[in-house]
């Protein structure tokens, strides 16, 4: 049985940029589908979209628990302006994420919000279309460290 307490929460960071950055990922775009499309099949049982926010539904169990804990702080890494929180609610794990921003880039991160909500259909898909959905939407894929100006 699993505790109410036993909440993963890694908030948003103020003035990210929204982008999603996987140049210091240690795992491609393509893995990471593959891995999404994995666990989707697995153990997904519901999704909602909701005002501002996403949750996704696994089934109860530690090992899934530990890759949905495992793949919100990677995509904290990458895409730091969302809120995370994974917890277990009724003997599921549900991982929400959620949009603070209330700024003029408000738009594009709840634009990313719906690539979050729609990933269980297109997960196992390839990463082109990934590429493709978040241009059509406004938003960079980042797979390359970005030079700094010196």
């Amino acid at each position: 049985m699993y505790s109410m307490i036993d909440i993963l929460h890694i908030p948003a960071r103020p003035n990210a940029r929204i982008a999603c950055d996987m140049s210091a990922a240690g795992d491609s775009p393509e893995q990471r589908l593959d891995e999404y499309g994995r666990l989707f099949a697995d153990a997904l049982i519901d999704r909602e979209r909701r005002d501002r926010a996403v949750a996704l539904v696994f089934r109860a169990d530690p090992r899934i628990r530990a890759t949905v804990e495992d793949l919100a702080r990677r995509e904290a890494a990458c895409c730091p302006f969302f809120d995370y929180r994974v917890e277990t609610i009724s003997e599921k794990h549900v991982w929400t994420i959620t949009n603070p921003i209330n700024n003029n880039d408000r738009g594009a991160a709840e634009a990313m919000l719906e690539i979050f909500y729609e990933l269980p259909d297109y997960a196992s898909a390839a990463s082109e279309g990934l590429r493709e959905r978040l241009a059509a939407r406004g938003v960079q894929l980042v797979e390359e460290p970005v030079a700094r100006p010196e």
